[in-house]
């Protein structure tokens, strides 16, 4: 159990959400007699430790120098291979700001241990602003931030079954050290029989215009669809590549579908730099994934996994991901990438040399 005190513009709605549990085991620990109203001041006791989630999300809290951190996964066993998605979030449970100072760009880490050794870490291999900053949190005010872990340590090796404990930190100055932690369980993976394959996988690329080399003007794609997008010669190969991020503190996508098949896997890989703006400043994250749909174009699932980064480095470097088996009744593959900027952001992102292909 903790306590937590309702700040202004609280709700029990907005209360639950950040601490992983449910309005109703709200109302009932703590007696409450109008789930609509509560008093700014209020002292709510908050079960915030096990399987208080909704869904039973497994969840864990530690109060650090004013400082609430709230770590959860979105499962407590994982099958070898699967996934694990961890959200941290840090609260200011004072009742006067906090002000953090960072070293670099980067914000946030997780780990994975394995009998107190760490086995992975998000950060590792990643490459941050070079720029000290500082984040000031209001009283209630937070900061949520999510990653996954997709079971490879530090050398890409797939871990094998077993008990691990997920670490969250802050990594301001003086807090770098303290974190909040939480145990999950990697089971022995179960291998799936897969279902019959239709057709033959054709070869190569699946994509038109792979290089995004064909523009009918600065701003629209030959054989692309994108919003906020715009060519730039700061390509990773060929004469252009597609810049994210025409209006850098705007949302961009760009995609496109192709003839896809059931019961098969699909790789993506493509190449993407980001591009320093003037000022420079990077505060965005790129997600990368593919969709399934079937031939009257009606969506039937996004693939697992999913591509997500908050830092690209601005020279080109090369990512790749391979989906899942794709549904039954899949007739349709697309390609979307997604630049969502986050405050202050100044950077777009350029990507080029997508490949998609049918294994």
């Amino acid at each position: 159990m903790l306590t937590y005190t309702v700040q202004p513009g609280d709700t029990l709605s907005s209360i639950a959400q950040r601490f992983n549990t449910t309005v109703e085991k709200l109302v009932a620990l703590n007696n409450i007699s109008d789930p609509d109203h509560i008093d700014v001041g209020m002292v709510l006791t908050i079960e915030a430790d096990g399987d208080g989630g909704a869904g039973g999300d497994p969840v864990a809290a530690r109060v650090v120098d004013g400082l609430l951190y709230v770590l959860s996964t979105d499962r407590r066993t994982y099958r070898q291979g699967e996934p694990v998605r961890l959200t941290l979030i840090k609260v200011n449970i004072q009742d006067s700001p906090i002000t953090m100072t960072y070293a670099t760009g980067q914000r946030f880490d997780f780990a994975a241990l394995r009998e107190g050794r760490e086995v992975w870490r998000w950060s590792f291999g990643r490459s941050f602003p070079q720029v000290a900053g500082q984040v000031t949190l209001q009283p209630g005010e937070s900061q949520t931030f999510r990653a996954t872990w997709d079971q490879r340590n530090n050398a890409g090796n797939l871990v094998a079954p077993g008990n691990f404990t997920i670490r969250g930190f802050n990594v301001a100055r003086g807090l770098a050290q303290r974190f909040v932690s939480i145990p999950i369980s990697v089971a022995p993976a179960v291998v799936p029989t897969p279902p019959p394959p239709t057709g033959v996988c054709p070869t190569g690329n699946l994509l038109r215009d792979p290089g995004l080399e064909e523009w009918r003007d600065v701003n629209t794609p030959v054989l692309w669809n994108g919003t906020n997008i715009f060519r730039t010669p700061l390509n990773c190969g060929g004469r252009f590549a597609a810049g994210m991020g025409a209006v850098p503190n705007r949302q961009a996508t760009l995609t496109q579908s192709v003839a896809g098949l059931p019961g098969r896997l699909y790789q993506l890989s493509f190449s993407a730099r980001e591009i320093p703006g003037r000022p420079p400043r990077g505060n965005f994250s790129l997600e990368a994934a593919v969709f399934f749909y079937d031939a009257q174009g009606r969506l039937i699932s996004r693939a697992d996994p999913v591509f997500s980064e908050t830092s690209i480095p601005e020279s080109c470097r090369r990512f790749s991901l391979t989906t899942g088996l794709s549904p039954a009744r899949t007739g349709r593959v697309e390609v979307r990438f997604i630049f969502t900027p986050a405050a202050g952001n100044n950077n777009p992102v350029a990507v080029d040399e997508v490949d998609l292909r049918c294994i």
